[in-house]
């Protein structure tokens, strides 16, 4: 009676044990499987933030491009748009998103463009767009790599003028003007019949 009292206690110690080890070996498999699961949630939501960014910054640059050209290019200028407001307002810095419990950060920052010849836009050696900019959206959260996301916005509603240099034209027999006076250069569709008045015709 002792003897089988003694091997039914082994037995459960046995189990005991046994159970204890697939359990470890169970919550070892998991656990990455769950850490994977939350690094996709926080990289899906950090590219939803990105991406809604950007669509901010299309919406604002199609009603207020003359804030978009204030604005200084480079990766050095860091900005972000104050939604709240209407229209948006853009502004210096990182802003610092909440979801859920996660907290993010973005901004976004400007690069001119050049085109060829034929339009298409190059790297360099081409002519500056004054109506397109490159920009692009940084992301990420603490502790994360940083995300990047580009696109490119136009002004396409309006015309646009870009002056280079104040040399004189071709025709211009005053040499170019540095000082303010009452002489103007012969141009074809000029109107000047009203005084005090210059306009462009066909515009």
């Amino acid at each position: 009676m002792k003897s089988r009292n003694g091997q039914s206690l082994i037995d459960i110690l046995v189990g005991t044990a046994i159970g204890v080890i697939f359990i470890f070996a169970a919550v070892a498999a998991i656990a990455p499987a769950l850490r994977a699961g939350s690094q996709a949630a926080r990289t899906q939501s950090a590219a939803w933030l990105a991406q809604g960014l950007l669509s901010n910054v299309q919406t604002w640059s199609d009603g207020d491009w003359h804030s978009v050209l204030a604005l200084s290019t480079g990766t050095a200028y860091q900005y972000y748009l104050i939604a709240s407001s209407s229209p948006y307002v853009a502004t210096s810095g990182i802003e610092s998103v909440s979801v859920g419990t996660s907290t993010y950060w973005r901004y976004f920052y400007l690069t001119d463009v050049e085109r060829d010849a034929g339009g298409n836009i190059v790297q360099s050696g081409g002519t500056y767009d004054p109506s397109t900019k490159e920009v692009t959206v940084d992301y990420g959260w603490p502790g994360s790599p940083t995300g990047t996301a580009s696109e490119y916005i136009t002004r396409n509603q309006q015309q646009v003028y870009s002056q280079t240099d104040w040399t004189d034209g071709p025709s211009s027999t005053a040499g170019a003007v540095s000082t303010t006076n009452f002489e103007f250069s012969s141009s074809s569709n000029i109107n000047y019949s009203s005084p005090g008045s210059i306009k462009v015709n066909g515009l």
